[in-house]
Formats: structure tokens, C-alpha cells, sequence
């Protein structure tokens, strides 16, 4: 039996403060940067988010900024929500649940008007300035996924991956240790799996390492999920509206995004299990990982609306890629209990705290819609919006990485795609009914384990207007199917059905 090491703190105080990079970009970054979703104003929100030829909403503004020249005052609106979230986990046909609340502001605008004295309606007849902020993603999730495996454990998984690679001289701390000179940041799992005794004995012979179960024992598992954090745009936007026919604008777009993942990997060894021939026993293992990201970014948006006729308006939008500044934080840590001659011992490995800096460039988008306007009381409302998620760029590593492997995956791994939204509405006096539906494809090329994850989301709504002031209320329902694995594609992937419920009120002031 190896002697028992620890990384003692010391040590880790050392690596933490040089700032070494544990962790590494991947796929799921660059989605995650990527996509955004319907949110906003509770009016944009329940007619689908389909407003790019509609203009005159806050929310537009972000996806159309010829949006802000259709207002015909100025205007101030907050949008408070309410969202509750169901996640159900399963995996080799054992299902568990988790859920999330929480209250969020969605939107806060203002719109101010100026109108150059015209005495008849042709030539520029208002200049538009709006200021403000939409959400446009949120990443607060709950999810737990339970079970047993009967042919797999992360201790094959962190076997395979040091077999060959590591001696356990690579392995444990000494004076001076420093695993990055040769290792990489990429060897931490191999490190805390040796030295918390997941990995039992090395063959020197073969450069093998033995798992501490036999390969017919079992585990309960157990991977508990939390991730926190969102994004948003504050947008500044400048519009015109010519002769009531043609409205143009463009606006700058400062982003934020934050983003926290927790996650916790728990497997319990079975009772039926073998002990070793010296009576050492594994009973279970803790595997905590986080990262947290923050970052930054600006994009560029020009739009137009062109309305023929009164009871058609059609609109076209250009978005420039956003591009953000990124820094990351992340760590982890592996904590066993064992049961060494009838004593439990426990044994914990901790990575250091690593932090990377990069630059990432989202695709760029082109958006189509369509309006039209039904006897002055009611209208229908379509968007296509267009984008190639396989554009999607990593730049600028920290420590002068390209990323040209990466960047080659995600050419190889993503494809363009057209969101589509619609959006419909009926006014009765000062109340309007409101219905909407958008559908967003996913991204994943065919035969990839995701490539059917599509985002469905229907939403309605029901607004109040009375003189300058307005009231509205939006439902909105999104659904979407994902698939994971935890460790290793080698093993058959859970399924989480993620299930959103969000309640807007929008708070509207004209003057």
C-alpha cells in the first residue's frame, strides 16, 4: 500500500497565487456565450418575442433598434419577474427531480422623443434616443440525477486516464512540487484520485493503476448540479422615422454575463462488495468541482422597418458578433472514506485555485420579420432570425493560446440555424389579449449526442392601457430535452427535462 500523501496548504497557497490554468474551454462555453433566448418586456415576451417589425417596445429595441424610430413618445418601463424551474433527471431508468425559484428584473427602459416641427407628415419627423437593459439569458438551475451502476465507476474512468501517463512519483507532492512544468493542468484528476486512494496500487511493470473496487462491484451514485448567474445588454439606441414609411436605427450593445457551477459526484460503494485481502474497504467518494465565469462584451446592430402599406410593416435587423472579454476561476476536490482495518479514514485532494483569461466572438445574426396589421385592432407578427453557431471563436488565451483545436471542433461540431417566433394580438377597448410561440433548433450537427435538443417555448399575455399609462401581464413556457454524461462517453448519458415557468409584469409610463 502507498503511503498516505496530502496537499498540504502550503502548497496550495503556492499554485493558487501563480495562477495556473486548471481548467479548460469547451463546447458548452461557447453555446452557453452564444445563445439567447426570448425574454424582455412582458408585451415582447408573450407575443413570442416576435417584434422586429413591430418596434415601439423596449424588448424590441434589442432585436430591431428601427424599433426605438417607430415610438411616438417617450416612454419608461421596469419589468420585475417570477420564475419557477423543474429539472427531472434520469438515467438507466431511475428518475429524480429538482426545482428552482427565483425573482429576477428582466427589463428597465427609457425613450425619449424629439420632434422637429413639420407642418406635413413627410421628411424626418421624430429623432429617438432610448437607454436601458434586457436580460437576455438565465443560468439559475437546480438538478439532481440518482441511481446505481453495476458496470461503472469514475474510478475506471480516472484509471484509464492516468494509466501510462503518470508515475506515482508525477503524482505526489514533494519540496518544490510543481506538476505543471511537465504535467499540465489536465493531470489534477489523476493527481487528487491518487491521493485520496481511489486509485489503490501502481503496477510498475504495465504503468497501470488499479482501481480500490474490483471490477464487478457496484455503486449507488449520486450528481447534484447547481448553476447560478445570467446575462444581460444595456443598450443605448438612436432611430428615425421618415415620412411614417420608413424607420431606421442602430444601437451599441454593452453585455455581462456571469456565470457559477457547482457540481458534487457522489458514489457509495454497495455492501455486497469485496473487501481487499488486507480488509481495507472503499465505502464512498465526494468529487466537487467549480468554475465561475465573468466577462464582457459590446456588439453593434443596425435595423430598418418599412411599412408600404398601413396593414403590412416588414423589418430587417444586422447583428455583429458580441465580443467579450472572459476570465475564469476554478477548482476542485476529491474526498474519500475508506475503512482501514476496521477504522474509517478519510482522505481529501484539492486542486489549487486556477483563473484563465480569453476572448470569445458569438456568431453574427440576421433577422427577418414580417407584420401585419388586421383593421386596426389586431396584428400577427413572424421573425426568422439566422445565425451559424460553427462561427463561433475562443481568442487570445491567457497564455497566448490560439485555440485553433477548439475552434476546429466547434466548425465540426455546430451548424447554422433559423429560430423561428411568432406572435399575434387583439385589442378590445383598452385591453389587449396576446398569444405567442418561438421555436429554437439546436445548434448540434446530426449524430451528436445533443442534436435533437430544440427549445419550444408558448407564451400568452393580457394588457391594460389607460391614458399614458400601461399594465402588462405575460405567461411563458419553455421546454427542452438535454442529454449529459458525467464522466465518460464510454457510458450511457442521463436525460434532463428542463421545464421553465416565468411571470412578467411590465410597468409602463408614456410622455
Amino acid at each position: 500500500m502507498k503511503p498516505f500523501k496530502f496537499l498540504t496548504i502550503v502548497f496550495l497557497a503556492i499554485l493558487s497565487a501563480m495562477g495556473y490554468n486548471l481548467n479548460a474551454q469547451n463546447l458548452a462555453d461557447g453555446l452557453r456565450f452564444s445563445q439567447t433566448i426570448n425574454k424582455g418586456t412582458a408585451r415582447y415576451v408573450s407575443m413570442g418575442g416576435a417584434f422586429g417589425a413591430l418596434g415601439a417596445d423596449f424588448s424590441s429595441i434589442g432585436l430591431n433598434p428601427a424599433g426605438v424610430g417607430v415610438y411616438k413618445s417617450g416612454e419608461f418601463t421596469i419589468t420585475p419577474s417570477f420564475k419557477t424551474q423543474k429539472v427531472s433527471s434520469t438515467f438507466l431508468g431511475v428518475s429524480a427531480s429538482d426545482n428552482k425559484n427565483r425573482i429576477y428584473l428582466d427589463n428597465l427602459g427609457f425613450v425619449m422623443s424629439f420632434k422637429p416641427y413639420k407642418s406635413e407628415e413627410k421628411g424626418i419627423l421624430a429623432y429617438n434616443l432610448s437607454f436601458g437593459y434586457n436580460r437576455t439569458n438565465d443560468f439559475h438551475s437546480n438538478a439532481i440525477t440518482l441511481g446505481d451502476f453495476n458496470k461503472y465507476s469514475i474510478m475506471d474512468y480516472l484509471s484509464a486516464i492516468t494509466n501510462g501517463n503518470y508515475t506515482p512519483t508525477d503524482l505526489e507532492p514533494s519540496t518544490n512540487y510543481n506538476p505543471f512544468n511537465s504535467l499540465g493542468g489536465g493531470a489534477w484528476e489523476s493527481i487528487m484520485a491518487w491521493n485520496t486512494w481511489l486509485l489503490y496500487e501502481y503496477d510498475s511493470g504495465t504503468g497501470t493503476y488499479e482501481p480500490a473496487i474490483y471490477l464487478q462491484d457496484s455503486v449507488n451514485y449520486k450528481n447534484i448540479v447547481t448553476t447560478e448567474g445570467g446575462s444581460g445588454e444595456f443598450t443605448t439606441a438612436f432611430g428615425l422615422n421618415i415620412s411614417n414609411k420608413l424607420y431606421l436605427g442602430a444601437s451599441v450593445g454593452i453585455t455581462d454575463f456571469n456565470y457559477i457551477f457547482n457540481s458534487t459526484y457522489v458514489e457509495e460503494a454497495k455492501g455486497s462488495n469485496s473487501a481487499r485481502p488486507n480488509g481495507d474497504r472503499f465505502y464512498n467518494l465526494d468529487y466537487k468541482q467549480y468554475i465561475e465565469t465573468k466577462g464582457s462584451g459590446f456588439n453593434i446592430k443596425i435595423g430598418g422597418i418599412f411599412v408600404p402599406v398601413p396593414e403590412v410593416r416588414i423589418g430587417l435587423s444586422f447583428h455583429t458578433p458580441t465580443f467579450y472579454s472572459f476570465d475564469d476561476a476554478f477548482s476542485s476536490s476529491i474526498k474519500t472514506d475508506f475503512d482501514t482495518t476496521g477504522t474509517p479514514v478519510y482522505f481529501q485532494s484539492n486542486s489549487p485555485l486556477g483563473r484563465y483569461d480569453y476572448h470569445f466572438e458569438t456568431p453574427m445574426k440576421v433577422i427577418g420579420s414580417v407584420a401585419f396589421i388586421i383593421m386596426q385592432k389586431g396584428l400577427i407578427s413572424i421573425d426568422v432570425e439566422h445565425l451559424d453557431y460553427s462561427a463561433m471563436r475562443f481568442r487570445r488565451g491567457g497564455d497566448g493560446d490560439s485555440f485553433w483545436d477548439l475552434n476546429s471542433q466547434m466548425g465540426n461540431t455546430f451548424k447554422s440555424v433559423t429560430n423561428l417566433r411568432f406572435g399575434g394580438e387583439y385589442k378590445l377597448g383598452d385591453i389587449s389579449f396576446r398569444g405567442g410561440y418561438a421555436y429554437y433548433p439546436s445548434p448540434f450537427k446530426s449524430g451528436f449526442l445533443n442534436d435533437k435538443s430544440n427549445i419550444k417555448q408558448f407564451s400568452g399575455g393580457i394588457g391594460y392601457k389607460s391614458g399614458n399609462v400601461s399594465i402588462d401581464f405575460a405567461y411563458l413556457k419553455t421546454l427542452q430535452d438535454i442529454k449529459y454524461v458525467f464522466y465518460d462517453y464510454n457510458i450511457p448519458s442521463a436525460t434532463n427535462k428542463v421545464r421553465d415557468s416565468r411571470l412578467l409584469l411590465t410597468f409602463g409610463f408614456r410622455f
